[in-house]
């Protein structure tokens, strides 16, 4: 379908967090929202690198000055850390209409653990994730009771990437107690996978959770972007890709801009996969991701880790 900026409607009023905000198709859907009026906080590690990309929006695109925005600490590698950004978060605003769980890792060295002891990526792209969403699900659901339905979304971006992960046997390492990164850590593409098959499965878990809240996991395509930074691809190879396969971080926003803000989507969409350009798919990039029993225990699983290193509810 043909869909583009001039589609979004006005978001004055509205409220989003993106979670990496600060750099590529994060830093893009911060400048959208923002040009259409919401207040947005971005969410991302470093204070210095969040000012830094709210300076440069501000300065070449003074329509995103049309919105308020705000900086929301958040570390996703560490469980306590994930439910603190939430709490700050719930600390400063009683309403949430967006959340783009935009944020994400790939390519870490192989055996890469997380401050808990997990598989760096899958820590840093479903772990964190789900606690710092769990944390903020209140908010986002009172929201949505006094808002018209579909005005309340979570949006996870998610990647083919997801087909990385085993076709066969375990598709998600849930036997490895660092799921991943154990004494014979498995691939950092597979990891990968891991973590992005396990996104889209919590994703359609929420949906069955949680109606009054519509939730998407929108594959944005291949992006320019610093993802791929350690993945060790040299830089002459990184420029040709950037020009023939690679598009833009304005092409890579629109599938979750889409997913968050379009009018046109109704309740039925809500826990599905897209693709570019904001499509919805049945096609998903792994036999398992429409696994009913391999989401539930991907959900049980987080909530499992989330309760043992104290970032459950009080």
């Amino acid at each position: 379908m043909s869909f583009s900026q001039n589609d979004i409607p006005d978001l004055t009023g509205k409220i989003a967090i993106v979670t990496g905000g600060n750099s590529g198709i994060g830093k893009q859907t911060v400048s959208v929202l923002l040009s259409k009026g919401a207040k947005v906080y971005v969410a991302a590690r470093s204070l210095d690198k969040a000012k830094q990309a709210i300076k440069e929006l501000q300065e070449t695109r003074p329509e995103t000055k049309r919105g308020l925005v705000e900086y929301l600490q958040l570390d996703l590698s560490e469980a306590k850390k994930a439910k603190a950004a939430a709490l700050q978060f719930r600390q400063r605003e009683s309403r949430l209409h967006l959340l783009f769980n935009n944020a994400g890792i790939m390519g870490v060295p192989k055996g890469s653990r997380s401050p808990d002891g997990y598989e760096l990526q899958w820590a840093t792209n479903v772990l964190g994730p789900f606690i710092f969403t769990h944390h903020l699900i209140p908010v986002l659901r009172n929201t949505a009771a006094i808002s018209s339905p579909g005005d309340v979304r979570i949006i996870n971006t998610s990647s083919s990437g997801a087909g990385q992960a085993p076709k066969k046997g375990e598709p998600i390492p849930f036997s490895d107690s660092t799921v991943g990164a154990g004494e014979n850590p498995a691939s950092p593409s597979a990891c990968y996978g891991h973590g992005k098959l396990g996104g889209i499965l919590w994703t359609r878990e929420l949906a069955m959770r949680y109606k009054d809240i519509w939730s998407f996991a929108p594959h944005p395509g291949p992006v320019q972007s610093d993802l791929i930074r350690h993945m060790g691809i040299p830089g002459p190879i990184v420029w040709v890709l950037n020009r023939i396969v690679f598009k833009p971080v304005e092409y890579g926003a629109l599938t979750q801009l889409y997913a968050g803000t379009s009018p046109t989507i109704t309740a039925d969409k809500s826990g599905m996969f897209l693709v570019p350009l904001a499509q919805f798919t049945d096609n998903l990039p792994h036999p398992k991701a429409n696994d009913d029993a391999l989401r539930k225990k991907v959900w049980d699983w987080c909530e499992e880790a989330m309760n043992q290193h104290g970032a459950g509810d009080d």
